[in-house]
């Protein structure tokens, strides 16, 4: 876990060596070009998605799939969040999150973990 929280306090510094290191080789109007398409591209992802999202809560009958589709909705959110954060490695990790397949398999290893977990309960309380 420790290692997780290391990466994640170097990843701006490595997002803004990658970004200086592009802007050598293609220019500082091209890299904005690609930071902007890339945040174009995700919000439109994102936006298409979060409806799909939508509509299986909308649907959803049982607790499972209600968790479901909340754990799907906040990796989508924070895949978003990365997505609008100038970088091209969070553009790649929020694209990761955001595509469909992939964001299904985050999920189901996710869920298999607290599932596996002994410290971890699901309750679901009725009124």
């Amino acid at each position: 876990m420790l290692r997780y929280l290391v990466l994640l306090f170097m990843l701006p510094f490595i997002d803004l060596y990658v970004l200086v290191e592009l802007t050598g080789h293609i220019g500082i109007l091209n890299t904005l070009l690609v930071i902007l398409a890339t945040g174009i591209i995700g919000a439109e992802v994102v936006r298409r998605e979060g409806l799909k999202v939508v509509r299986k809560m909308s649907s959803s009958v049982t607790a499972e799939e209600v968790s479901r589709n909340m754990l799907e909705g906040a990796l989508l959110a924070i895949g978003g969040l990365m997505l609008i954060t100038p970088g091209l490695i969070t553009d790649l990790l929020g694209l990761v999150l955001v595509f469909g397949p992939t964001r299904q398999r985050i999920m189901l290893k996710i869920v298999g973990r607290f599932k596996n977990s002994s410290n971890v309960r699901f309750e679901v309380e009725t009124f």
